[in-house]
C-alpha cells in the first residue's frame, strides 16, 4: 500500500511539473512578451529564451522529484543500482544544457536586436560580420564550458581536454593572426568611424576614391578610374588617411593660371572672379584671386574656390573652358592652367 501511494504521489508531482511548465510558458508568452516593445532588446531575449526556460523548469522539477522518490527505491541488483546512480547525473547534465541553451539564446537575441536596430544604420558590413562571428564563437565557448562541467560531474578528467583546447586555440590564433588583425581593425573602424560608405578618401599610397564597402577584413574603394581598390583593414588602421567628406563634403580647390604679362592684371582678376560667380556649383562668396608672381614675361594667378567634392571634376572642366573663352576674348595669351 505504501509503494502504491508513493507511485501515485510521484505521478501527481510529475503532472504538477508539467502544469508548472505550461503555466510558465503562458506567463512568458502572453504576459512578459506581450508587455514589451517588439523592437526592444528585452522582447528579443524573452522570445529567444522561452523554450530554454521551459526545459530548465522541467528538468529542475524532475531533479527535485527524483531526489524525493529515489529515497524509497530499494534494490539489491548491482546493475540497477549503477543505473540509479547515473540518473541524477543525467538530469544534472540536462539542467546544465538548459542553462547553456538559455545563455546562448540570450546572445542570439542581443545579436538580432543589434543587427536590426544598430547595424542597419551604420551602412557597413563590419558589424554584421563581427556579430555573426561573435554569435558562433560564443556558442562554441558556452557549450564547451557546459561539456567540461558535465564531464567533471561524471568524474572524468578534464585537464587534458583543457590543455588540448588551449594548444588548439594558440595554433589557430597563430595561423590566423593576419585575419584576426584585420577583423579587430575592422571592429575599431566601426567605433572610431574615420570614414563611412560614400566618403571620398585618400590613402597614404596616393589612391583616391569613394568608399563603397567596409567589410570584416577588407575595405573596398572605387577609384576615379572606376577600379576597385581593396585594402586590408589592418593596413588602413596603421596609415594616414585623408577624408574629404569630414567634417563635411566641401573642399577648397586651388588653380594656378599663368598668362602673358599685361599692363592691367586687375582686369584679369575681375574676369576670373566673374567666372566663379557664373558657375552655380561654386559656393557663393568663397572665391579668391591673388597675383602670386609677376615678371616681364608672365603673371601667375592663384584662384581658389569652395565646392562639394562630388562635383570637383565637373567644376574644374567648366572653369577651364570659361577661362580659355573669356581670356581669348580679351586677347590674353594663356601659358598654363594647372591644379595646385
Amino acid at each position: 500500500m505504501d509503494k502504491f501511494k508513493i507511485h501515485i504521489w510521484t505521478l501527481i508531482y510529475f503532472f504538477i511539473i508539467i502544469l508548472i511548465c505550461f503555466f510558465v510558458k503562458w506567463i512568458w508568452k502572453y504576459v512578459f512578451i506581450k508587455i514589451t516593445d517588439k523592437s526592444k532588446l528585452n522582447n528579443k531575449i524573452l522570445k529567444k529564451t522561452l523554450n530554454g526556460v521551459i526545459f530548465f523548469v522541467f528538468f529542475s522539477g524532475v531533479n527535485i522529484l527524483w531526489e524525493r522518490t529515489s529515497l524509497f527505491i530499494k534494490t539489491e541488483t548491482i546493475a540497477i543500482e549503477k543505473l540509479l546512480s547515473v540518473i541524477p547525473k543525467i538530469i544534472y547534465s540536462l539542467i546544465v544544457f538548459s542553462v547553456s541553451f538559455i545563455v546562448s539564446r540570450i546572445i542570439d537575441g542581443f545579436v538580432e536586436w543589434y543587427l536590426e536596430e544598430i547595424a542597419n544604420k551604420t551602412q557597413t558590413k563590419v558589424d554584421e560580420e563581427f556579430m555573426n562571428l561573435f554569435q558562433k564563437v560564443s556558442r562554441i565557448i558556452i557549450f564547451f564550458i557546459a561539456i567540461t562541467i558535465i564531464l567533471n560531474k561524471f568524474n572524468q578528467p578534464i585537464t587534458s581536454i583543457l590543455g588540448a583546447a588551449g594548444i588548439a586555440s594558440f595554433a589557430i590564433a597563430f595561423a590566423a593572426q593576419d585575419t584576426l588583425s584585420n577583423m579587430i581593425s575592422g571592429f575599431f573602424l566601426i567605433i572610431d568611424k574615420p570614414f563611412k560608405i560614400g566618403d571620398r578618401i585618400k590613402l597614404a599610397t596616393g589612391e583616391i576614391g569613394e568608399v563603397i564597402e567596409i567589410g570584416m577584413r577588407r575595405t573596398k574603394i572605387l577609384s576615379s578610374e572606376n577600379n576597385v581598390v581593396i585594402v586590408s583593414n589592418s593596413e588602413i588602421a596603421k596609415t594616414r588617411i585623408v577624408n574629404f567628406g569630414y567634417p563635411d563634403t566641401k573642399i577648397r580647390v586651388k588653380l594656378k593660371i599663368g598668362v602673358q604679362a599685361v599692363d592691367n592684371y586687375e582686369k584679369i582678376k575681375k574676369i576670373l572672379l566673374d567666372i566663379c560667380n557664373e558657375i552655380s556649383l561654386i559656393i557663393t562668396q568663397s572665391s579668391n584671386i591673388y597675383a602670386i608672381e609677376i615678371n616681364n614675361s608672365q603673371i601667375i594667378f592663384l584662384l581658389t574656390f569652395i565646392i562639394d567634392y562630388k562635383y570637383e571634376m565637373e567644376v574644374i572642366e567648366e572653369m577651364i573652358k570659361k577661362i580659355i573663352e573669356k581670356l581669348k576674348q580679351e586677347k590674353v595669351e594663356i601659358l598654363f592652367i594647372k591644379r595646385d
